[in-house]
């Protein structure tokens, strides 16, 4: 009983407090743009990257910044492309360093791509293109994956020396 008591305990005193999510940066370019471009329905390549940073701003407060570059081509010109970040503002309490970066680059970045993608739909449809709706991404699954590749390419480094 004295177990479940403790683990309730620390359980209550780790806090995740979301204070905003917003737009950082943005910026849409189109080129290669002519009247045909808008009159049929283009089937463009999508070139996407994403990018996943946090920076602090004191001891508990992150600003987890999810950034976006898509690239559409359609038949190797440039239609249009997007750069942006999308931001949130988080405190976190009572977690140690290791429990802090899978929150931030997990958890927060599952609950920024949402916007990030909402974002994107409109800029692309505010440059006079059919929006783009994007796939679901699991950045806690993405932040373990790079985890477990960063400990492997550790253990073979210390396993040549």
């Amino acid at each position: 009983m004295e177990i479940e008591k403790e683990k309730a305990t620390t359980e209550a005193a780790l806090q995740v407090r979301l204070h905003r999510i917003y737009t950082k940066n943005s910026l849409f370019e189109s080129a290669s743009v002519t009247p045909a471009s808008f009159e049929k329905l283009l089937q463009p390549i999508i070139d996407l990257q994403v990018f996943a940073n946090v920076h602090p701003q004191d001891k508990e407060v992150h600003e987890a910044v999810l950034t976006l570059h898509i690239t559409a081509k359609h038949n190797d010109s440039l239609l249009w492309q997007v750069k942006f970040q999308q931001a949130g503002l988080y405190t976190l309490q009572g977690f140690n360093k290791e429990q802090q970066d899978r929150v931030l680059n997990g958890f927060c970045m599952n609950q920024i791509y949402p916007h990030a993608c909402a974002t994107l739909a409109q800029l692309v449809t505010q440059g006079g293109f059919t929006p783009i709706y994007l796939q679901p991404m699991d950045f806690e699954k993405l932040y373990q994956e790079q985890k477990l590749k960063e400990s492997k390419t550790e253990t073979e480094a210390s396993t040549v020396n």
